[in-house]
């Protein structure tokens, strides 16, 4: 190249033909009609690394469709004149001698680039009358985002090309009580955006969507910075007041807890039509039936204030419920399946004889699943048809029995578990039953899979398979077992302890990190952990590991406030009224320990205690618990003052067994001896130390603390006192307790328990009047008080050496809705000075009731005593509650 001389660049034959369109036509005008801007779209330049003739398309198409919208703007398609397709480079000069052929007030040139994940565009626009120039700039990720990116260069371009149709105000007028913040939040129009009248409208709906205003418009002023625009609203008027009338029975609380209009809102007719449906569904569920609820709107200047009237009429109880079309079971065995019941003695405390749907529903399900469950696989229930009168609620429910199926054929197939076959088989519900029964079956699936997952099955599914043979009635079951691959336990998680340590999780329970998984070990943690009470929630989340073979298993937890400090009241048939207190800490540090201040006062006991346990006494499953106590007893021909330190070690032996090691020493001191005491307790005036090891192995396999249904509590225990222990008595005692419940039908339990004793006096000491066995009370002869051997002289009972009691007891509901249990009982037994005289049994009979209360457990029983003698009541009332303020 020679220096000093441009170099040429080549005559382009269209910048020559545009040239004679200028000079033949001199006189030519822009195509836009007056007061719009005219513009030439060139095609613009594609860079990508595929496709980029589709690209360009897409691309040019978005563009153009979109300034074509726009008012005061005439778009001439470059590519309709231009040599060049989509995406080709066109030459600047052709572009702009065309655009001015063509009458164009400007020229937008630009390019597109699509690399990997980023997609850009930029633009070029050329004021063919100043000779000016704007640049823009747009990018984004992804090429489906491409028309989103383009719409945006065109928003860019619109507004230099008309920037008087740019948004510089947005004014709210009219409103008074909504904020303008709050209004302009629901616009898409924004300050400095281009004005557009689709999305003025499309303001105009989110507006009246807010749901506060009854008009809104829109208005524009154009100036010389752009565009003002105006939204006018016409507010709705504000609640007043909402005035209940009519209502009784039902408390205000309970009627507005369930309205959503409240004062201080504005009004809107559907909720508040809504509302009354809702208060209208609360007497229906409180049994007003026939209750009629209204409103009224009064306007109270710009607010209104909105009436609700209520006519409650008479509550209404389910007077009838009758069955149709049942010929093989009763109404009276139907019946016992519902919830759903009639008016009855204890409706006033209890829901019982109010129509519930929810519940009523469920009740139908109930009778269906029952015909299911014994043969009747066609059965179908209807919907209970439902009328009401003045008087009451009638129900009539229909059903279609079919015929009853027989069990046929019963398999497993598929794959093998560990244990045979037959053997799985034998222990099928299902192959138990004469009739198909589908709860079997489920309970079958249900045992199968809980087997396979024991075996380290995680994934184990069993899938029912049931052939009905219509001509034999019968049906055949074969459940297939698809175990999957092994699985184990890979990682465990715990999380919401911000207090109590990992450890004490950890320890509850039985499985580790690498072993293999197991139903039964998640099911028997997670009862450990909400056993320790340290928890209000508990739960048990898991999920595929790394792999299909692992299982992360993940614990949260939500820990519950352990430090408790109460006080309470009470009465006793004993000690009459009763005061309690007491300050503990359950979780102490956060370590699972326990320290608990205790202090009960009655008329005849004063005790005070201090108590500290550690479940996990050097990291070890041993339960350790250290005491100390002060008790004042006032008995009536003495009073004892016991001071005493205690410490017991316990440890799980095998499954449900623990055994127990305890060590008492105490100081007592038997004073305050009435003149007319016997002999027996005269010779133990004074101080006296005690110092023995108990020994007690406990068996416990019920299913709940306070109504046990089935399983047994079962302990023995010896007490050694004095000899190589040393103190002042020497005895050696001897314990059994044992009782069991058996479920009966109809939620009544069976419940008979015993306990027998023996004392063993040695080196020739008395045995503590205050150690004997004394029979009497709620917990051993109810009816009778101060059983065991008399002394001769003075009648004074000291108690005995041996003891033998039985109770049995049949607990049947009362008031299901309510907790309230009912019990008949019986009991018998005595104390000795020596032997078990079984001819010599006090016995004792009677009804009570037995209910945990909201403010603690209750029970009320009243024995009367069957061989009653002549210095004693024929019955007594047995009463203690706990209250807990």
């Amino acid at each position: 190249m020679k220096s000093g001389h441009p170099k040429n660049k080549p005559f382009s034959p269209l910048l020559l033909l545009l040239t004679a369109l200028l000079l033949a036509f001199p006189e030519a005008q822009a195509l836009g009609a007056d007061g719009q801007q005219t513009v030439l779209l060139a095609p613009f330049a594609v860079y990508a690394s595929e496709d980029s003739g589709e690209i360009g398309k897409t691309a040019m198409d978005t563009l153009n469709a979109y300034l074509m919208e726009v008012e005061d703007l005439q778009v001439i398609d470059g590519s309709a004149f231009l040599p060049s397709g989509p995406g080709k480079p066109v030459d600047e000069a052709d572009i702009l001698a065309l655009g001015k052929a063509r009458g164009a007030d400007f020229t937008i040139t630009g390019s597109l680039s699509s690399f990997g994940r980023q997609v850009s565009a930029d633009a070029t626009i050329r004021d063919l009358n100043t000779g000016g120039r704007t640049d823009h700039f747009v990018q984004g990720r992804n090429r489906e985002n491409l028309p989103a990116v383009v719409r945006s260069l065109g928003e860019k371009i619109v507004l230099s090309l008309l920037p008087e149709r740019k948004i510089s105000e947005i004014r709210i007028r009219g409103n008074r009580k909504i904020e303008s913040i709050a209004i302009q939040n629901a616009l898409k129009s924004k300050k400095g955006i281009l004005f557009d009248r689709k999305r003025v409208s499309e303001d105009i709906k989110g507006i009246y969507a807010m749901g506060y205003f009854s008009n809104v418009e829109a208005e524009k002023e154009t100036g010389p910075e752009g565009v003002t625009l105006i939204y006018a609203v016409e507010e709705k008027p504000l609640i007043s007041e909402i005035n209940l009338q009519g209502f009784d029975d039902i408390s205000r609380g309970e009627i507005e807890a369930v309205m959503t209009i409240k004062t201080r809102q504005i009004l809107d007719l559907d909720r508040l039509k809504a509302d009354v449906e809702k208060i209208k569904a609360l007497y229906h569920d409180k049994g007003y039936r026939n209750a009629l609820v209204s409103y009224e709107i009064e306007e109270t200047g710009k607010d209104i204030r909105v009436i609700v009237k209520i006519t409650e009429n008479e509550k209404l109880y389910i007077e009838s419920i009758t069955f149709r079309g049942n010929r093989v079971f009763t109404d009276k065995e139907l019946k016992k399946l519902m919830s759903t019941s009639g008016k009855g003695f204890f409706s006033f405390i209890t829901d019982s004889g109010l129509l519930k749907t929810d519940q009523l529903t469920e009740d139908v399900q109930k009778i269906s699943g029952y015909y299911h469950n014994h043969g009747y696989i066609e059965a179908t229930v209807g919907d209970p048809e439902i009328t009401n009168d003045l008087e009451g609620i009638y129900i009539a429910i229909p059903i279609t029995e079919g015929r009853q199926f027989k069990v046929g054929n019963v398999a497993i197939e598929g794959d093998t578990l560990s244990r045979p076959r037959q053997d799985l088989l034998d222990n099928l519900n299902i192959t138990k039953k004469d009739y198909f029964d589908r709860q079997a079956v489920l309970k079958d699936v249900d045992t199968l899979e809980e087997i396979c997952n024991n075996e380290g099955y995680a994934y184990a599914v069993v899938s029912p398979e049931i052939v009905t043979r219509e001509k034999e009635e019968r049906v055949d079951v074969v459940l297939r077992i698809s175990k999957g691959i092994p699985v184990y336990f890979n990682r465990i998680t715990i999380a919401g302890n911000a207090k109590t340590r990992d450890k004490v999780i950890r320890r509850e329970l039985g499985f580790v990190e690498g072993e293999g998984y197991s139903r039964d070990k998640l099911q028997k943690s997670y009862m450990k952990l909400n056993q320790l009470r340290y928890f209000e929630e508990v739960n048990f989340q898991t999920e595929k590991g790394p792999d299909e073979s692992l299982m992360d298993v993940n614990i949260q937890v939500k820990e519950m406030a352990t430090g408790l400090f109460s006080i309470g009241a009470g009465y006793s048939a004993t000690e009459n009224a009763i005061f309690m207190a007491q300050i503990a800490q359950r979780n102490l540090f956060g370590r699972g320990q326990t320290l608990s201040l205790n202090a009960y006062f009655g008329s005849q006991t004063t005790n005070y205690e201090l108590s500290f346990e550690e479940p996990w006494l050097f990291d070890m499953p041993l339960w350790s618990r250290l005491e100390a106590w002060n008790m004042e007893v006032d008995y009536d021909t003495y009073d004892l003052d016991t001071t005493g330190v205690g410490f017991t070690l316990g440890y799980p032996l095998f499954e449900h067994f623990k055994g127990y090691v305890e060590y008492k020493l105490s100081r007592n001191d038997v004073y305050n001896i009435e003149n007319n005491a016997s002999s027996y307790i005269k010779r133990q005036e004074g101080e006296l130390t005690s110092s023995g090891v108990t020994l007690t192995l406990m068996r416990d396999t019920t299913d709940d603390w306070m109504f046990p249904s089935r399983g047994s509590k079962n302990s023995v225990s010896v007490e050694q006192t004095g000899t190589i222990f040393g103190g002042d008595a020497a005895y050696t005692k001897y314990s059994l307790f044992s009782s069991w419940f058996f479920p009966l039908p109809l939620d009544n339990v069976f419940n008979i328990r015993g306990r027998l004793g023996y004392i063993s006096p040695m080196d020739d000491k008395d045995v503590p009047v205050y150690e004997r066995f004394y029979l009497g009370g709620i917990s051993t002869l109810r009816g009778l008080r101060d059983v065991g051997p008399v002394d001769p002289v003075t009648g004074d009972v000291i108690g005995g050496l041996t003891m033998l009691n039985f109770n049995a007891e049949i607990v049947f509901p009362l008031v299901k809705a309510a907790g309230m249990k009912g019990v008949v009982f019986f009991d018998t037994g005595n104390a000795w000075e020596s032997g078990y005289e079984l001819g010599d049994m006090r016995k004792t009979a009677g009804v009570g009731i037995r209910w945990y209360s909201p403010v603690g457990p209750l029970r009320l029983e009243w024995g009367y005593v069957l061989d009653r003698k002549d210095d004693e009541p024929a019955s007594r009332w047995e009463f203690t509650i706990g209250m807990f303020m």
